[in-house]
């Protein structure tokens, strides 16, 4: 049984989730240099330490981990092994260890560099929130506290982008925020990518709340309200994302959006739904296609405000284009064989030959890029700027972590798309299984290829990717042509599958969008928190029989009752004596505990907003 202490653990731990969850997208320090990305993570960092701190005396106190899935037929090795996501998950630890130890900057690689701090500390720091929602989280109270506390930071943030286009920024930025919002988050790609991933998971609430509403469940007046408050905070953040004006997080919230409104059409058999979604999704990616051909049909879309630059995504004139085009073809010269690189004392890599193996190590690419430099890039950047992200999610693995590190970040995806389309009942034999991976493999080759011969080599970070994510609309396509869907039982079960695509959703979002921009602390961050809580929702509550509203935690212990008729009245009276008594003070708790909690997620946010926004400097 839990003791006192390991509660306390527990407590402080989910304490410390939701902070991290809260202020990585809220805070930022006007007293600091680099005020955005460093300062975050180093938040992050922190609250992660506490977590494992926690952990780690909670698994003393515990006498070892209390996992209710081990297999007693099964060592405790194999059964981690036969886990959904551990392998990958694993392998990311493993491949990032290796290539902090034989990279060419081995300190950089493991604290960060000044300008991101993106090392592998602070990947293991993700890892080890992910790990801790993992084996820690059981109840359903707490999965939607972390859903709340997500949409709800998302708030301030749209509102602050609103208030930056309209020109009444309560902070005198240098740079230009009127034309392009950054918000919170100090650049205009980074706010959009924030949001698209928080996106699916309002809509999640905007549809429980109507459904609550059709189905006369729970009061009208409170569910019409939480209706009325998702719908406005999902219209704020289209609104801030379409102020951003950024083309990479646009086409993921489109891809994420098909892909939540497809699985939907596919849980309510609503299979016309599904057609008309598949084949709007086809119909755009064409559009996109035709658009962006260099005096194609429509040469006046670009100039159309706020999604214009969608037809500036593979067009080479376009500055930004030029730029990451430059970068990915540099990055694909650096990941081929070639001499060792020399270092300024004269020393050259003696671990050259492994490098397409493992890489350079985590934030070395500002260092090993330099011999590989596009010159043409002084044309359409600052001659002193050195590429640190090849604004490329593929290229930077392979650049950092080498073929393994590619194979694992793949699989690391893959591996959750696959098994959150599983918990779906959207994969439930061997011969869909095979289908969705020849699909999903061979679209993606296919999209590499295609790309390569028509744009070049560089393009394969591409096409890889995308081609990749046309497979699982295909996939889907096919199920609901072919397949023999279970339609949810009750309405619990189905708001509890509709959990899950929302998670989904915003990974396979944040999938599409890190391929043409940088992965941040804040969508780092979300994407492990949402791995965490599929793993949970899907694996370990589905595996128990569990479905959303039927309990409200998963045990490890069994307990045996005894029969009442032989328990003697000493036996009760003892029993009675025994147990302890609650003061008044812990029944007011207990009875308030949600209200608290509630106060605990505002507390938060106000508490960064008051450090973002009052500044004595400023008076």
């Amino acid at each position: 049984m839990p003791t006192k202490l390991s509660r306390y653990c527990t407590g402080i731990m989910e304490v410390a989730w939701l902070a991290a969850i809260i202020n990585v997208p809220i805070f930022f320090n006007v007293y600091s240099s680099r005020i955005f990305e460093p300062d975050k993570i180093t938040l992050l960092r922190s609250f992660a330490i506490v977590i494992a701190i926690c952990w780690i005396i909670k698994i003393i106190d515990e006498k070892g981990i209390r996992w209710e899935n081990i297999d007693p037929k099964n060592s405790k090795i194999l059964t981690i092994i036969k886990t959904p996501l551990m392998i990958s998950v694993i392998g990311m630890v493993v491949i990032y260890l290796l290539s902090t130890i034989f990279s060419i900057t081995p300190h950089t690689s493991w604290a960060g560099s000044y300008q991101r701090l993106q090392g592998a500390y602070t990947t293991y720091s993700y890892i080890i929130i992910f790990l801790a929602i993992a084996v820690n989280l059981r109840k359903k109270e707490q999965i939607e506290r972390i859903v709340t506390a997500v949409i709800l930071s998302s708030l301030p943030v749209s509102l602050y982008g609103v208030l930056q286009r309209y020109k009444i920024d309560p902070v005198p930025w240098a740079g230009e925020v009127a034309i392009r919002i950054a918000a919170n988050m100090g650049n205009s790609i980074f706010v959009a990518a924030y949001l698209i991933m928080v996106f699916p998971l309002t809509i999640v609430r905007i549809t429980d709340a109507f459904t609550s509403i059709m189905n006369d469940r729970g009061n009208l007046l409170s569910n019409f309200v939480r209706a009325t408050a998702y719908v406005f905070i999902a219209a704020l953040q289209v609104i801030a994302l379409l102020f951003s004006g950024s083309r990479g997080p646009l086409m993921g919230w489109l891809i994420g959006s098909f892909f939540l409104f497809v699985v939907m059409s596919l849980l309510w058999r609503q299979r016309w739904l599904t057609f008309g979604g598949v084949s709007l999704a086809l119909l755009v990616g064409i559009f996109l296609v035709l658009i962006n051909i260099p005096n194609g049909p429509f040469p006046n879309f670009r100039y159309i405000p706020g999604v214009g630059r969608l037809a500036m995504l593979l067009d080479p004139t376009a500055k930004t284009s030029r730029v990451r085009i430059y970068i990915w073809n540099g990055a694909a010269e650096l990941v081929a064989p070639h001499d060792p690189l020399e270092f300024p004392d004269g020393r050259k890599d003696k671990y050259n030959f492994l490098r397409p193996i493992i890489g350079y190590g985590p934030e070395s690419m500002y260092v090993a890029y330099n011999p590989f430099y596009q010159t043409e890039l002084t044309l359409v950047e600052k001659r002193n700027a050195s590429p640190d992200r090849s604004h490329n999610e593929t290229w930077d693995a392979m650049v950092t972590t080498g073929g393994i590190g590619l194979i694992v970040y793949l699989l690391l995806f893959g591996s959750i798309i696959y098994y959150g389309l599983e918990w779906l009942d959207l994969i439930t034999s061997k011969k869909q299984r095979l289908l969705f991976f020849g699909i999903y493999i061979g679209t993606g080759i296919l999209s590499a290829a295609i790309l390569a011969l028509w744009q070049g080599f560089s393009f394969i970070g591409v096409g890889l990717p995308f081609g990749m994510l046309i497979g699982v609309l295909i996939y889907l396509f096919l199920i609901a042509i072919f397949g023999k869907i279970e339609p949810p039982k009750t309405i619990d079960e189905k708001l509890y599958l509709l959990s899950i695509a929302g998670l989904l959703a915003a990974i396979v979002s944040h999938f599409a969008e890190i391929n043409f921009g940088i992965a941040i602390a804040v969508t780092r961050t979300y994407f492990w928190v949402f791995a965490g809580l599929l793993f949970v929702l899907g694996y370990i509550l589905k595996s128990h029989s569990i479905k959303a509203g039927e309990v409200e935690t998963v045990e490890a212990e069994v307990k045996i009752e005894e029969n009442p008729k032989n328990i003697t009245s000493a036996q009760r009276k003892k029993r009675r004596s025994s147990q302890p008594k609650e003061t008044k003070s812990v029944q007011l708790i207990s009875r308030y505990n949600e209200e608290l909690i509630g106060g605990l997620i505002l507390a938060f946010i106000l508490i960064a907003l008051g450090f973002d926004f009052i500044s004595g400097a400023q008076g």
